[in-house]
C-alpha cells in the first residue's frame, strides 16, 4: 500500500483511528473474503464520507489485481503537458501502455478479472450476437469473478458502483444502473449525477459519455473519478457569458470543440439550463448530435460542462480509437504500438513522442461537429 498517499487521504477526511483501521482492512482483505469486504464498506459508508468509502474499495481492487495497473505508480508511463494561452487550459498527453492490457484475454482470465469457464445460459441481457451485457449486475457476478460491486442509490434509482479494472485515471469507476436500459441521454442522468457529487461532496467528478465514446452502449453507465479534468480549468471571460441571472451563469467559452459551461447553486434550474442545452443540440440533428457531460461542485457550487460531439467524429488526427470525455475533456490517453509486420495502422507512440501542443489542438478540432449550437433560450 502507498503509505503516503493513504495518509494524505486520513488527512483530507479528517477521520478516526477506526475509520483508518477499517480503510486498512478493506484495502487488504482478499476478494475471496467478498461477504466480508462488503459489510465493512457499508459499516464504513455509515459512519463516514462515501468518497472516503470508495476510496478504500478502489485500493482493496487494486491490491487484488482487479484494476490491471496502480494508477499511482509511474512505471511505463509517460507524460507531456502543454499550456495553452488561447483557453487557459493545461492538456494532459499520457503515453500509457497498460491501457492495452485490457485487450490480453489471457491475462484477463490470469487477474480474476473474467471467468475461464461461464455457465452462458444463467447470462441476461444477450445482444444479438449472444453477448450477454459486460454491466448488469448478474452477469458480473458470473463473469467477473474480483470485482465487487457497491450498491448506492442516486436520485430514487439503484446503481452499483465498480473499479474500472482498465482505469484512466486513479479512483475511477463506473457506476451502472441496476436496470438494463440503454446508454442514452434522458434528463434524470443530470438528477443522477448531482446526487452521486452531494454525497461525495464534491470530491468526485461524475462523466456521462451518452454516445460519443461510451463502449458499451446497451447498458446505462456513469463514469467517476476525484481526479480533475484539465478542461475544468479553462477561461471564462466576460464575452464568454450567454446568460446570467438568479444565480446561473451560462456561457460558451473558446474551446476546440463546442462546449457550454452551466453553473449555480441551484441545482434544479441548472438541470433545466442543461436539459434546454442538449435538447437543443439533438434537435438539430436527431441522427447523429449526442455530447460528453462532466459535473462538479465546489463548496455550494456545481458546474456543468456539456460538450456537443456528433457520432460520425469519435476520433481525431493521431487517435486509434473514439474519444470520450477524457480525451474530450483534455486529458488524452496514447496506448497503441503496433506489431512489427502491421502496415498503415496509427502508431500511437510515434504520435506521443512529436506530439506538441499543436497536436492535442488537431485531436480535438478532428472530433468538433461541422454544425454549431448558438442559441438557446433560458428565462429564470
Amino acid at each position: 500500500m502507498n503509505h503516503k498517499y493513504i495518509e494524505v487521504i486520513y488527512n483530507r477526511f479528517n477521520v478516526s483511528d477506526k475509520d483508518k483501521s477499517l480503510f486498512k482492512k478493506i484495502s487488504e482483505t482478499p476478494t475471496e473474503r467478498r461477504g466480508y469486504i462488503l459489510k465493512d464498506v457499508e459499516i464504513l459508508a455509515e459512519r463516514a464520507d462515501l468518497a472516503y468509502t470508495l476510496l478504500a474499495l478502489y485500493r482493496q481492487q487494486v491490491n487484488t489485481g482487479f484494476v490491471l495497473a496502480d494508477p499511482l505508480k509511474s512505471e511505463g508511463k509517460e507524460e507531456k503537458r502543454f499550456f495553452d494561452l488561447n483557453t487557459g487550459i493545461t492538456f494532459h498527453l499520457q503515453w500509457n501502455p497498460d491501457w492495452e492490457l485490457r485487450k490480453n484475454h489471457k491475462l484477463l482470465i490470469k487477474r480474476g478479472v473474467i471467468a475461464e469457464y461461464v455457465d452462458t445460459v444463467k447470462l441476461v441481457n444477450k445482444d444479438k450476437n449472444g453477448k450477454a451485457c459486460y454491466l448488469c449486475k448478474e452477469n458480473i457476478d458470473i463473469q467477473n469473478p474480483k470485482e465487487i460491486l457497491f450498491k448506492i442509490e442516486l436520485a430514487g434509482e439503484k446503481y452499483y458502483a465498480g473499479s474500472n479494472f482498465a482505469h484512466i485515471v486513479n479512483n475511477h469507476f463506473t457506476i451502472m444502473n441496476a436496470k438494463h436500459r440503454p446508454q442514452k441521454y434522458r434528463k434524470k442522468i443530470l438528477e443522477v449525477s448531482y446526487d452521486f457529487i452531494d454525497k461525495t461532496n464534491g470530491y468526485f467528478r461524475t462523466i456521462f459519455n451518452s454516445l460519443a465514446g461510451a463502449s458499451i452502449e446497451e447498458h446505462e453507465h456513469l463514469q467517476v473519478t476525484s481526479e480533475e479534468l484539465p478542461v475544468e480549468e479553462i477561461r471564462v471571460e466576460n464575452k464568454d457569458v450567454v446568460y446570467e441571472s438568479n444565480g446561473i451563469r451560462i456561457s460558451r467559452p473558446k474551446y476546440y470543440i463546442p462546449l457550454w459551461i452551466v453553473e449555480g447553486t441551484d441545482k434544479i434550474i441548472i438541470e433545466d439550463a442543461v436539459d434546454k442545452i442538449i435538447i437543443k443540440w439533438h434537435g438539430i440533428d436527431e441522427q447523429y448530435h449526442t455530447e460528453n457531460i462532466i459535473s462538479t461542485k465546489t463548496d455550494d457550487k456545481y458546474r456543468t460542462f456539456i460538450i456537443l460531439r456528433d457520432k460520425r467524429k469519435l476520433a481525431g488526427m493521431g487517435k486509434k480509437g473514439p474519444m470520450a470525455t477524457f480525451e474530450a475533456g483534455g486529458k488524452i490517453i496514447l496506448s497503441y504500438k503496433p506489431s512489427v509486420n502491421s502496415k498503415n495502422e496509427t502508431n500511437e507512440r510515434e504520435i506521443f513522442d512529436r506530439a506538441t501542443l499543436e497536436t492535442v489542438k488537431l485531436m480535438l478540432v478532428g472530433i468538433s461537429p461541422e454544425k454549431q449550437l448558438t442559441e438557446v433560450e433560458f428565462k429564470y
